[in-house]
C-alpha cells in the first residue's frame, strides 16, 4: 500500500507516518517545504513539495493530483482544516485515481462552521455554553444583554476565503463591553456569523471517532491535562479516559445525520460547577493528540486506511488502555514559559489554575508511569532533532 498525506509539519502527520510506516505502508509526506517534521521520520519513504493551499489553492490541488497519478497512490489523507477545505470539493476527481477517506464537502462545512454547528446542537438537544448568535457583526444592541465578563468571541469559521485566498481567524476574549465592541470593529471576519459565549471553567475532554457513512466504527476519549496557551488551546499533556456516555450520545446526534465518513474529534468542556459536558467544536480531520490514541491501543490511521480499501472492522470499545498519557515536550515547555513570564490575568487563567510553583514541579515529572512522548522516540530520532532545530530557529 502507498499513502500520500498532507501537512508534513503537523504533529498529526508525524503520528500518521509512524502508525502506517510501522505497518509496512509506504508513506509519502507532502509539505510546503523540502524538510518537515513528518518528512524527517525514518518511516517516511518519500517527500513532495506543494504550493501554499492558503495562497495558491488551485496549484495545490493540481500538484497533489499529479502526485497521486504519478506515484499511483492508494489513498490520499488530508491532515489539516485548510487541506480539507481545499481538497474536499475535489473529492470526486481524486477518487477517479485513488481512495479519499473523507466526508463530503457539504458535511465537512456543516460540522466545521461553529455557527451552524451550535445551532444544530441546540436543535438536537446537545448542551452548549450559554451562547449569543451574532449573524452580521452588529453587537451594539447585544452588549447590554451580557451580564458576566470575560466572554469568548468565536468566528463562525476558522478559515475564510477572500479573492481565492484563505486566511485564518482566531478565537478572542473580551474583558469588558468596550473591548467587545472594539473586537467587532477591528476584526473584519467578525462581520460574518459569529458567537459570543460564556467562558466555561472546567476540564477539556474530547472524543475521537471513525465513522463509515454515519456508522460508528470506533471511538476513543481523552482529557486535557495541560494546554498551550494555558487558558485553553492545543493540548500539550493529555490522558486517555473511558468513553463518557453523554459525550458519545451527543457525538452521534451531530455526526450521524450528515452521514459522517472518516475521522473527527469532538471537543467538549466539562463545566466545573455542573459537571455537564458542553460542546465546544468538532474538528473533521485527524487531531493534534492522535499519538495518544495510538499509544493507548487504537491505530486510527490504519483503521481509516482499512475503511478506505474496504477492509475495515469495528473497533471494540475496550480496545484501548485508560490512564495512558501523551506529552508534547516542547509545547509543554512553552506552557511553562508562559506561566513564568506572564500574570494570571494576562493569560486569562481561571481562579483555580495551578500556581507557578505547582506548574514547574509538574513540568519536571519526566518519567511518569504510562507517559509517552509524542515526538521523541528512540527508534525514530529524526523528528525530534528537526523539531528542536526549528524551535531554536536553526532550521
Amino acid at each position: 500500500m502507498k499513502v500520500l498525506i498532507t501537512d508534513g509539519n503537523e504533529r498529526a502527520a508525524l503520528a500518521v507516518t509512524r502508525a502506517l510506516g510501522r505497518e509496512k505502508v509506504e508513506v509519502i509526506v507532502g509539505a510546503e517545504s523540502q524538510r518537515s517534521l513528518a518528512g524527517s521520520s525514518r518511516y517516511c519513504r518519500q517527500t513532495i513539495i506543494y504550493p501554499s493551499p492558503y495562497r495558491e489553492p488551485e496549484r495545490f490541488i493540481a500538484t497533489l493530483m499529479e502526485a497521486v497519478r504519478n506515484h499511483r497512490v492508494d489513498a490520499l489523507i488530508p491532515l489539516s482544516d485548510i487541506a480539507m477545505h481545499v481538497l474536499g470539493p475535489e473529492k470526486d476527481q481524486f477518487e477517479r485515481y485513488t481512495h479519499f477517506p473523507a466526508p463530503s464537502a457539504r458535511a465537512f462545512q456543516e460540522i466545521s462552521d461553529k455557527y451552524r454547528l451550535m445551532q444544530q446542537a441546540v436543535a438536537q438537544g446537545v448542551a452548549i455554553p450559554d451562547t449569543i448568535f451574532v449573524p452580521d457583526g452588529r453587537v451594539e444592541g447585544i452588549v447590554q444583554r451580557i451580564v458576566d465578563f470575560p466572554v469568548v468571541v468565536k468566528p463562525g469559521c476558522s478559515l475564510v476565503k477572500d479573492d481565492n485566498c484563505w486566511t485564518k481567524t482566531s478565537v478572542c476574549y473580551a474583558e469588558s463591553p468596550d473591548e467587545l465592541l472594539r473586537l467587532y470593529r477591528d476584526k473584519s471576519y467578525l462581520r460574518q456569523p459569529s458567537l459570543i459565549q460564556r467562558r466555561v471553567i472546567g476540564e477539556g475532554q474530547g472524543l475521537f471517532v471513525l465513522m463509515q457513512e454515519g456508522t460508528p466504527l470506533g471511538m476513543f476519549a481523552h482529557r486535557r491535562v495541560r494546554e498551550r496557551p494555558p487558558s485553553g488551546g492545543v493540548s500539550v499533556l493529555r490522558e486517555s479516559i473511558a468513553l463518557p456516555k453523554s459525550m458519545v450520545e451527543a457525538t452521534l446526534k451531530l455526526l450521524q445525520p450528515v452521514k459522517w465518513h472518516g475521522v473527527a474529534m469532538v471537543e467538549f468542556k466539562v463545566d466545573g460547577a455542573t459537571q455537564r459536558p458542553l460542546l465546544i467544536e468538532i474538528n473533521g480531520r485527524f487531531w493534534g493528540s492522535l499519538q495518544l490514541a495510538i499509544d493507548a491501543g487504537v491505530n486510527f490511521p490504519l483503521h481509516l486506511l482499512g475503511m478506505a480499501i474496504g477492509a475495515c472492522a469495528t473497533i471494540p470499545e475496550n480496545a484501548y488502555r485508560v490512564g495512558v498519557k501523551s506529552r508534547w515536550l516542547l509545547g509543554d515547555l512553552d506552557h511553562l514559559l508562559m506561566r513564568m513570564r506572564k500574570s494570571d490575568r494576562a493569560l486569562n487563567l481561571p481562579p483555580d489554575a495551578p500556581s507557578r510553583f505547582e506548574t514547574l514541579m509538574s513540568f519536571c515529572r519526566f518519567f511518569e508511569r504510562n507517559t509517552f512522548y509524542e515526538v521523541e522516540r528512540i527508534d525514530d530520532l529524526g523528528p525530534s532533532r528537526f523539531e528542536v532545530m526549528r524551535y531554536l530557529k536553526l532550521a
